[in-house]
């Protein structure tokens, strides 16, 4: 996703369209002219919190004034208990969420300062003194654990100006789909011959992390699709003609 540089045009709504990521060097040249780029998955949204209305202001706040990168905490949404697909969008059809956002972090970088793709949630960053990963936990905050091994984590848990939305585990079919059949980095996992994804006991006696287990949410959270319907008016269907959704 790139963030065009607009601030000086006060703009309310970021302006943002999505480039596929291959490599390093084409990340670079697919955005010459571009400020910023948000390192994000097309199930992922970036949601501002509290008094902030749009990312260009959480930028214009938290990373323009240092350069680098600054990274985002996973909020993660659960499967609502739907079972199978619908045709209707992710952020209408799953809106009960986790209490607390996951450790795990995305990256929002100044294109001046990418030097390349640590794995899909850290950069690297040009060697220049005070260029580094920063958080939104206050203004100026630097990522402790960009310094540790993948740079992927931020067990600070910022939570209260921006946040990424990540729509992970749809419904119950969809999910086991994603995981089992469309192949996962670690095929272990799975139940194969039922092609199911493990069950929470199952992953913990085999060591394997958490938010890999599937779960319904707890906390009902519809700001992600409001932001959409507001923005994009023709969405609003989905609420007016009272569509039942029955997955």
């Amino acid at each position: 996703c790139v963030i065009r540089n607009r601030f000086e045009n006060d703009a309310p709504v970021a302006e943002s369209e999505k480039v596929e990521i291959t490599s390093n060097n084409q990340t670079k040249n697919s955005n010459q002219g571009n400020n910023y780029i948000a390192l994000i998955d097309g199930d992922e949204f970036l949601v501002p919190q509290g008094n902030y209305t749009n990312v260009h202001e959480v930028i214009k706040d938290y990373l323009q004034p240092y350069g680098g990168a600054l990274t985002v905490n996973w909020m993660l949404f659960g499967s609502s208990n739907k079972t199978m697909y619908a045709p209707i969008p992710v952020t209408k059809r799953f809106q009960y969420r986790e209490e607390v956002p996951n450790n795990v972090i995305k990256s929002i970088v100044k294109t001046s300062d990418f030097r390349g793709i640590r794995n899909p949630h850290a950069v690297s960053l040009e060697t220049s003194e005070g260029t580094v990963a920063r958080t939104t936990h206050a203004k100026g905050q630097i990522q402790k654990e960009q310094f540790g091994k993948t740079g992927a984590s931020d067990h600070m848990l910022p939570s209260k100006v921006l946040l990424l939305y990540h729509y992970r585990y749809l419904s119950e079919s969809e999910y086991d789909r994603k995981i089992c059949e469309r192949g996962h980095m670690d095929k272990n996992v799975c139940n194969h011959k039922a092609k199911k994804v493990f069950t929470s006991d199952e992953m913990k006696r085999k060591g394997k992390p958490d938010h890999i287990v599937s779960r319904p949410g707890t906390v009902f959270d519809e700001t992600a699709w409001k932001i959409l319907t507001m923005r994009v008016p023709k969405y609003r269907f989905y609420d007016d003609e009272g569509l039942e959704d029955y997955s």
